[in-house]
């Protein structure tokens, strides 16, 4: 992981260094490869790489992004700790425009939908006929439990793409939004059962509940431009 994230400071310094025929004006009907380094570092954390796909010359572009990731290399737990058993799928679709071009950058607004599932396994001390939902349980079993967070959300985004002689783009973006959590029992288990969460503190899962709460993203991403440029 080190060493990925090495590579990619080394481009993107190589990239500030050089110069050349390829700009924002040039790159923006290439098709751009893209990785996210901060999915790395996230608690949900994934492997995460996206295309950006121009749309003709509208200043419109699709991106979509793909991410997998197992707790076993999240970067948040020391050697030695009680990692989740628990695996994240991800994936962003991106409709974004651009709506301004200048020699080595473009800013641009954009809508994004998030789909993302983390699915955990794992013996727990789960809380039984517990008053919902933040009653007392009337008792505790240990179980081997599985379930599954899906989470739907919808970003506003605003961004500012930078193009670098080298080939290499820099993205970074914020956006606001909301998302919709909802929670699922793979394992057979009771009602009004809680579930507690091992990489979260003073969380629990409780499977058939959802929760519609605000939403925040943010971030950066480092691109390969592909195609051929004139000299």
């Amino acid at each position: 992981m080190r060493m990925i994230l090495a590579i990619l400071a080394g481009c993107c310094m190589q990239g500030f260094a050089c110069f050349g025929q390829i700009d924002a004006e040039s790159a923006q009907k290439h098709v751009i490869i893209k990785f996210s380094p901060l999915a790395l570092v996230d608690f949900d954390n994934s492997v995460q790489f996206g295309v950006e796909v121009p749309l003709g010359k509208s200043g419109l572009s699709l991106q979509q992004d793909l991410g997998y990731g197992p707790a076993g290399m999240n970067m948040w737990y020391e050697p030695g700790d009680d990692r989740p058993n628990k695996e994240t799928f991800k994936s962003r679709t991106q409709l974004r425009y651009y709506y301004l071009t200048r020699r080595r950058m473009k800013p641009y607004v954009a809508g994004e939908l998030l789909l993302k599932k983390v699915i955990y396994s794992d013996n727990k001390w789960v809380g039984m006929e517990c008053e919902q939902p933040w009653g007392d349980c009337n008792y505790f079993e240990n179980k081997l439990v599985k379930t599954r967070r899906m989470v739907h959300a919808g970003h506003a985004k605003a961004g500012m793409q930078f193009y670098f002689s080298s080939r290499i783009a820099m993205d970074l973006f914020a956006g606001v939004g909301f998302r919709n959590i909802r929670v699922r029992s793979i394992s057979d288990l009771p009602a009004n059962t809680r579930i507690p969460r091992t990489d979260r503190w003073f969380e629990y899962d409780t499977p058939g509940t959802s929760e519609f709460i605000p939403s925040l993203a943010m971030g950066v991403h480092f691109g390969i431009i592909l195609g051929k440029f004139e000299d």
